[in-house]
């Protein structure tokens, strides 16, 4: 057949105007989108699809989609596997080969999985969900350095291609297979260059990061894969006294027991996972430290965080603690008052007036130290939610003193004996009733706290602005351990010794609490066997 001169001038000009613009954008899509509008002018279509293939997993996929008119989302084609036989894109990358097609029915009848798409995007696959739209299709197989990456699919509803059309479609494909091998070489660019810019803004991240675990409170320290501490932050030295450069470049293992069992005892979590706290003591220099670590597993190691709970462990053992001492001292005047009113309420038994009036004394002696346990318990706890409100009058600290010894006088042993050594402090702003509450507590510790007897002695002293009290025995004196915790909540001293008499704890914290609230403070000085001197120190009136 003679070749058309007309027809084969306009087809050069169509490739030299794919060569021109197709080369003028780096965006593949905008690519595939103006090769569809230069083929447009020769090759009738109603579709065209651009599908890219990967020797490697042998699946095509769909990257540009454009049917009747409307550019669809390419995430609704589904991938498929390269078949061995049939399937018109199969040939084409089996082969190599261009395919044409004016009976598109005839050849997906029998040949493979077809998918028909109309300009809505509602995809059928045929055959067996009817015969597909199209009527002819030209199929060109996109190569790289002689391997096929791709296939182009021209497809038209109504009228048919020629071999003239395969071949200018052909050509102009592989005009945009160059094109589009340009776009992804310069986004493979930008994504080195981001890349590039990336780990410099980790490396930036990474140096911040440091400084930020340096700053937090939490200590935190890091262990390569034979757990040799590789950092060692500014918490984790304030916590445990350690510092970091003389751990840093050890095992675990060198810094004592405790640290060595951490791998087998915290488990450590992966980066998406939530890691589990475990509490655990920590021997450091002699000193017992409850330390709650969480671990999270790196690629080069491990990484620690810890926190400091021994303050919280200590509180929590002294409210265990305090919860079998109020249930003890509960428990005996109770038992006292229980076994007094069943003896009275016995008919069995006539109880002389004497013995019935023992023992009504001792319930009313033993409901008064209930009282005195409950009236306790709850002060304390109003003390610590804010609701006790304390007066700030007027008040003669001499009165209070003689009231507070006067009150206790008679409850005293008669081991004990009590003496006032008063000078002329004058007034103090504070509250009467509590302040008399102090007092009384610290006059009935003292004689508590001396067994033997001896003498309580109440002294108040004028310095200047301030007034102070002092209450002193020569009992069993307190060490130097119990002096810094002895107006804690709950604290009870050595329950094993034989001297400290049981009690809830509560008395010395109420104290200092009461005078805190009238801007006042209360101290100790003391010694085992030389006795104790408590001081409160309120602000002349």
């Amino acid at each position: 057949m003679a070749s058309d001169p007309t027809r084969e001038v306009e087809a050069a000009r169509l490739l030299l105007e794919a060569a021109r613009y197709l080369g003028e954008t780096l965006d593949p899509v905008r690519v595939y989108e103006r090769f569809r509008e230069i083929v447009a002018d020769a090759i009738p279509h109603d579709g065209v699809v651009v599908s890219s293939f990967d020797p490697e997993d042998e699946i095509i996929r769909c990257e540009y989609a454009w049917v009747e008119g409307e550019l669809l989302d390419v995430s609704i084609f589904p991938p498929l596997k390269l078949q061995a036989a049939g399937g018109m894109q199969s040939e084409v990358i089996r082969s190599g080969l261009p395919l044409l097609t004016n009976d598109v029915a005839g050849r997906v009848r029998d040949s493979g999985t077809y998918y028909d798409v109309d300009a809505q995007g509602r995809m059928r696959k045929v055959p067996e969900e009817g015969p597909p739209k199209a009527q002819a299709a030209l199929m060109l197989p996109v190569r790289h350095e002689g391997t096929v990456v791709g296939v182009v699919q021209l497809m038209t509803d109504s009228a048919q291609y020629d071999e003239a059309q395969l071949a200018l479609a052909e050509g102009m494909v592989a005009q945009l297979a160059a094109a589009v091998r340009n776009a992804r070489l310069h986004e493979e660019a930008l994504r080195l260059e981001a890349a590039a810019a990336a780990a410099r803004a980790t490396a930036v991240e990474r140096e911040q990061a440091a400084q930020v675990l340096e700053a937090v409170g939490d200590g935190i320290f890091a262990v390569d894969e034979t757990e040799v501490i590789g950092f060692w932050n500014r918490a984790a030295e304030t916590i445990t006294g350690m510092l970091g450069e003389t751990v840093r470049g050890r095992s675990l293992a060198e810094l004592g027991d405790g640290w060595a069992r951490l791998a087998t005892a915290v488990p450590a979590a992966h980066a998406e996972d939530r890691p589990r706290p475990v509490t655990l003591p920590i021997d450091v220099d002699g000193r017992e430290l409850w330390l709650s670590f969480v671990a999270v597993r790196m690629r080069d190691g491990v990484v620690y965080a810890f926190r400091d709970f021994t303050f919280e462990r200590q509180f929590e053992e002294s409210k265990y603690e305090f919860v079998a001492t109020v249930s003890h001292e509960l428990r005996t005047p109770m038992t006292s008052v229980l076994g007094a009113a069943n003896t009275l309420l016995r008919n069995d038994v006539e109880l002389p007036p004497e013995t019935q009036r023992q023992l009504l004394e001792m319930i009313a002696t033993q409901a008064e130290r209930l009282a005195e346990v409950t009236e306790s318990v709850l002060l304390a706890g109003r003390l610590d939610r804010g609701e006790v409100d304390v007066e700030r009058i007027r008040v003669d600290v001499d009165t209070v003193v003689h009231q507070s010894v006067e009150a206790l006088e008679a409850s005293l042993p008669p081991t004990v004996r009590i003496e006032r050594r008063l000078g002329a402090p004058g007034a103090v702003l504070g509250d009467a009733n509590r302040l008399q509450q102090v007092l009384i507590n610290l006059i009935d510790n003292a004689a508590k706290y001396s067994p033997d007897g001896g003498t309580v002695e109440v002294r108040t002293i004028r310095a200047g602005e301030t007034i102070r009290i002092e209450v002193a025995d020569n009992g069993a004196g307190i060490d130097a351990a119990s002096r810094d915790r002895i107006f804690d909540k709950f604290y009870r001293g050595d329950s094993s010794n034989r001297l400290v008499p049981g009690g809830t704890g509560l008395g010395l914290y109420i104290c200092r609490e009461l005078l805190e609230r009238m801007d006042g403070r209360i101290s100790v000085d003391s010694a085992p066997g030389a006795g104790s001197t408590f001081t409160v120190e309120l602000r002349a009136a």
